[in-house]
């Protein structure tokens, strides 16, 4: 959600705009190399109230003169698209719709996959291991972590080294390993968790459409093979571990009360649950320098994807 996004300026604007591109020309980069990416294009933000309608027709008006194209539907277009089969039945109470064909969404395992591929042929090493001390070292870091097994005991081992730039990247860990550096930095960065639990379901075969919805906040993403993921809660914890049919998972499988009955008759397929870090006291993400050779990047709360390409570039123009 790059285009759709309520603000026209602002850190966060520059940072969405920043990684539509770069996903683009890291896409085509790939697939220049041997690695097979794709990015679906389009996203359906749909309204569920007037008030919400007239938002997005500011919203597309101010687009168009910063010449970028949003698409206002009808809701007699709406009904259009419906019965042509560009769209299924839609949730109780839509009202009108915004269309955006250069938003979308993209599978992040398929990308995450190909991007560290790719890196270990740039020379990228990745090492197995739990990190539980960062001390300065004179001009440089140095990183302590405890390694895999090195016998038949199945002992950890303990291993460190010394690095010239550290990017810290470990979400909520991020504050305990900062801690002993110092007290300032230590109050200066508060991340909170919130949990957010997603759903695969299988949908009745004869439902399909093109491009991502969006209705109420709740992402519906159609996926190969009749699938849909359905996601994601909001819900304030300090653990994923023992999540389950909370009321806020069941609220979102049911849209709010507002679900069509394709919705209704979907076969739950598989659900997952992760932990997002929040920043307090400052916006989504924290990208700073904390110290010489120290960055942090962290806390991008939903938006960690989106906003990957954009803090992976900041960080690498600061190194």
């Amino acid at each position: 959600m790059a285009n759709v996004f309520q603000r026209s300026s602002g850190r966060n604007w520059r940072l969405r705009q920043q990684s539509l591109a770069l996903f683009e020309q890291w896409r085509q980069e790939l697939e220049a190399t041997g690695f097979e990416v794709t990015i679906q294009r389009g996203l359906w933000m749909l309204a569920n109230s007037s008030n919400q309608f007239e938002k997005q027709q500011a919203l597309a008006e101010k687009r168009k003169k910063e010449n970028i194209k949003l698409e206002i539907v009808d809701p007699i277009q709406l009904n259009n698209f419906v019965n042509s089969g560009r769209l299924p039945e839609l949730p109780q109470g839509v009202c009108g719709a915004l269309w955006s064909e250069f938003d979308g969404q993209l599978d992040p395992k398929q990308w995450m996959q190909a991007l560290l591929e790719s890196g270990e042929n740039y020379g990228l090493q990745i090492i197995d291991g739990l990190v539980n001390q960062l001390k300065q070292d004179g001009g440089s870091w140095q990183v302590s972590w405890l390694g895999g097994s090195n016998d038949q005991n199945n002992e950890k081992y303990s291993e460190n080294r010394k690095f010239d730039v550290i990017l810290l990247c470990s979400g909520l860990a991020s504050t305990e390993l900062l801690k002993p550096l110092a007290e300032d930095i230590s109050i200066a960065i508060t991340l909170q968790p919130v949990i957010g639990q997603a759903l695969e379901l299988q949908l009745p075969t004869d439902i399909n459409w093109q491009g991502s919805i969006n209705w109420d906040g709740i992402n519906l993403v159609p996926r190969p093979g009749g699938r849909l993921w359905l996601g994601a809660t909001l819900e304030p914890a300090q653990t994923a571990s023992e999540m389950g049919a909370t009321k806020e998972l069941q609220a979102m499988q049911h849209l709010k009360g507002a679900a069509p009955e394709w919705l209704k008759q979907a076969q739950v397929l598989r659900k997952w649950q992760g932990v997002r870090a929040q920043p307090l006291g400052r916006t989504a993400p924290i990208l700073e320098q904390l110290l010489p050779g120290l960055m942090i990047l962290a806390g991008h709360y939903r938006n960690g994807i989106l906003l990957g390409p954009a803090s992976a570039a900041w960080a690498a123009a600061n190194i």
